[in-house]
């Protein structure tokens, strides 16, 4: 069973970072290689053709490189800090005041920034920005004026996650009666 407290890391920016960075360092590795290849199996007299090959070759190695390990590094170090913040963080309230890129089909749905206004209590409020993927079953009621719970960083409450586990259910958001369903969208929307 899932830890519940555990950030899956695909489900943030920084963990699709990370996993970016994952990829691309191994193939700047392995373009390192093929550059010593092409360099060794060079003709006593290269062509033209034969520098331009090794050129190009050796160039991708910096590129994904310069791409890839910053991205691995800062992306764990973001992912790790993020599960700490939804662990140990202090809990609070927020109000969606921006969303973008959020998708209803399950093969295009990636991390969406939203932006909180988080409520702390004694504190005021604070705008923080995350990049989290909305659970499809929310997607269709995520909007600007809905309450998501959230876990702050103490230290740097502009550091914040969004608990999907604490999220209200569909039924709760939606409203399970047809009755009741626009006083209930109503006050997630302004409530």
């Amino acid at each position: 069973m899932e830890n519940p407290n555990r950030l899956p890391a695909l489900q943030t920016g920084a963990g699709i970072a990370r996993l970016t960075g994952t990829i691309l360092t191994p193939v700047a590795l392995v373009m390192a290689g093929a550059t010593a290849l092409v360099w060794v199996s060079l003709p006593a007299t290269p062509s033209t053709d034969d520098w331009i090959t090794l050129a190009v070759t050796a160039a991708f190695v910096p590129i994904l490189a310069g791409i890839g390990l910053p991205l691995l590094v800062v992306g764990a170090r973001r992912l790790a800090r993020l599960r700490r913040v939804l662990r140990e963080g202090a809990p609070a309230r927020a109000v969606i005041t921006a969303i973008t890129g959020l998708s209803n089909d399950p093969d295009e749905r990636g991390a969406s920034r939203i932006d909180l206004a988080v409520d702390l209590p004694g504190r005021g409020t604070v705008n923080a920005r995350v990049r989290q993927v909305v659970p499809l079953p929310l997607v269709p009621f995520m909007a600007p004026g809905v309450r998501v719970p959230v876990r702050v960083d103490p230290a740097d409450p502009t550091v914040a996650v969004i608990d999907w586990r604490f999220a209200e259910p569909r039924e709760r958001i939606a409203g399970a009666v047809a009755g009741s369903a626009l006083v209930d969208l109503a006050a997630g929307l302004f409530g």
